[in-house]
């Protein structure tokens, strides 16, 4: 989105998600991508905190099926969401791709040795927080969720970095951080869902009234 203060730029409004320039129906399908990923990163977190097997193993699958949830999410929204910014909707595929794979190979490789399997946690969990971060600032407008946006990409980055900048993480501490930062990452995708195109969607409600 450009203000008249500003160069109009084709790549980068391409690659914005601004609920001014979307259909009511693509309105609700983005608040419900970002709903259903929030309450799997939330409900990821807290297991990944409260299990009693706190092993790398849980760490895995957890953690891999959010990286498939995630990932299903945006490439479901890339391919459906029509009124979206070719730009975003082509972005949101190729990550969701690379998400998506990193959570089956998470599922897929549970029989590997605990050093290997938890190097390979790692990689994946970093990877895939820096790709969703990287997503999701990249699609941060003018409007009032564009703050959400930019705090969940950053969060997500961070966490990304700081997973992959310890490689010697033990088994437990990885699981603990990641458990943390899922939640955090869950509270602000679900507070993105809430936000993106409230106002929009409410005038909509009161002309049809």
């Amino acid at each position: 989105m450009t203000t008249p203060h500003e160069t109009p730029d084709p790549l980068r409004d391409s690659l914005t998600l601004e609920a001014a320039h979307l259909a009511e129906r693509a309105v609700r399908a983005v608040r419900a991508a970002f709903g259903i990923a929030g309450a799997a990163a939330l409900i990821a977190g807290v297991l990944l905190l409260v299990l009693p097997q706190h092993t790398i193993v849980v760490l895995a699958v957890i953690v891999g099926a959010w990286l498939v949830v995630a990932g299903g999410v945006r490439i479901v929204l890339g391919l459906f969401g029509r009124s979206i910014g070719v730009g975003h909707r082509v972005l949101g595929v190729l990550l969701g791709t690379l998400m998506l794979v990193g959570g089956v190979v998470a599922l897929r490789d549970l029989a590997l040795a605990t050093t290997t399997l938890l190097f390979l946690i790692a990689i994946v969990v970093g990877v895939g927080w820096i790709v969703e971060g990287i997503m999701a600032v990249s699609e941060a407008g003018a409007s009032r969720s564009a703050a959400w946006s930019r705090v969940y990409g950053i969060v997500s980055v961070l966490g990304g970095i700081a997973i992959l900048a310890v490689p010697a993480w033990s088994g437990f501490w990885l699981l603990m951080v990641a458990g943390v930062i899922l939640i955090v990452l869950g509270l602000l995708g679900l507070m993105r869902a809430f936000s993106f195109g409230r106002g929009l969607l409410g005038r909509v409600r009161g002309q049809q009234r």
